[in-house]
């Protein structure tokens, strides 16, 4: 994909965008740099240990198709702009999030119960990085359970556990261990969908067990 916004100037954000545009097959997993100014309605939502979540509509919006040599994008496009606290001057340790995610499409080609990773942002005040990802109508697991739970059926509460199961699957077959699997960090799709999310102190198994940085 040929970059439409150009570079953030950090070149720690820019080195590993171009990384994943060279090295990826799997589009989903390669990055792209976003001005700010495309996102417009931008609302607070939560606020984690690490990050504040904010609801925003991304006006030229997100890749969906390629023809006649253009990308075709769904604008007005709902996202959730994730602000890392304090990324200002962030290390290429800091990206881990977004590392784990690269390593994941990088070898699998399916990702319909992990949740996605769209781009980067950055916030021009705070100049802290903004991961851009799915919204999800329905929030994540707890919301679900907690607003609809008397109302869901056996068999759909077994297909969503399914899924569960078969995410954790998917990335402990890539020898990556989540850490922080809780129901916040579960979310509710479309079709009884259900997507696994915040992979920021995941690690891979494979890493010493010494390592605790």
């Amino acid at each position: 994909m040929v970059y439409k916004y150009g570079s953030s100037g950090n070149k720690i954000i820019d080195d590993f965008i171009r990384y994943t545009q060279i090295n990826l097959v799997n589009e989903n997993g390669k990055m792209e740099y976003v001005p700010y100014e495309q996102f417009i309605n931008i609302e607070f939502i939560a606020e984690g240990g690490f990050s504040k979540i904010y609801k925003a509509t991304w006006i030229d919006g997100l890749v969906i198709n390629y023809s006649n040599k253009k990308y075709i994008r769904s604008q007005n496009y709902t996202v959730v702009l994730k602000k890392i606290n304090d990324s200002k001057n962030i290390t290429s340790k800091e990206l881990n999030e977004l590392k784990i995610f690269y390593d994941y499409s990088s070898k699998n080609k399916d990702d319909y119960y992990i949740a996605r990773y769209f781009k980067i942002t950055q916030d021009p005040n705070s100049q802290d990085i903004m991961i851009i990802m799915p919204y999800y109508d329905s929030g994540d697991l707890k919301r679900y359970i907690t607003k609809d739970f008397f109302n869901i059926n056996w068999s759909e509460k077994l297909w969503r556990l399914l899924g569960i199961a078969i995410g954790l699957d998917q990335i402990h077959k890539l020898n990556i261990i989540h850490r922080d699997l809780h129901s916040g960090n579960i979310f509710t799709g479309k079709y009884d969908s259900m997507f696994i999310g915040d992979l920021g102190i995941s690690k891979s198994a494979t890493e010493s067990t010494d390592n605790t940085n």
